[in-house]
């Protein structure tokens, strides 16, 4: 069942990436193989490279296509990945054990609560974003954004430190 929701999830973040571009879904295939063999194998190591490259392959698409990145697709391809991840790890840590109804029952409510958290987190930063872009002037964008990038990191080491 675990691997189940990693393999939902690595086929929604390849559908989100097609999607931003019709020209990268090769790569983006590609890069779901190595989803999918991590998943089968229960490798973390393939699990954390296909992670990358499917935000790689995504920072591609938005390149080709010019698009300014929409919050709905990558909100749900952050949290595909982030959920993909988690499920390879736990599936890897599960593997011979024999996995009950609460183990699985709690992963799925830890999950669920992660999206609601994250579409919590999200609405009033989109709330903010346009009024602070509209204060701050271009320079200092990339600091913001790397920020922003780092109070996830953050915010991620932190979830994952506390479920250990």
């Amino acid at each position: 069942m675990i691997r189940l929701v990693a393999a939902l999830c690595a086929v929604v973040a390849y559908a989100v990436v097609a999607l931003a571009s019709p020209l990268v879904a090769a790569p983006g295939l590609a890069v779901l193989l190595l989803a999918a063999l991590s998943v089968l194998a229960r490798w973390r190591w393939l699990a954390v490279l296909a992670a990358g490259g499917d935000l790689g392959v995504y920072t591609v698409a938005l390149s080709i296509e010019r698009a300014a990145p929409s919050p709905v697709p990558a909100l749900a391809l952050g949290l595909a990945l982030v959920v993909f991840l988690d499920a390879v790890d736990l599936s890897a840590r599960l593997r011979s054990a024999t996995v009950g109804d609460g183990v699985v029952r709690s992963a799925l409510v830890r999950w669920a609560a992660l999206g609601l958290g994250a579409v919590a987190a999200g609405v009033p930063t989109l709330a903010m974003a346009g009024p602070l872009a509209a204060i701050l002037p271009v320079a200092a964008s990339p600091l913001v954004a790397a920020a922003g990038a780092l109070a996830s990191v953050l915010i991620v080491a932190a979830l994952i430190r506390r479920a250990a």
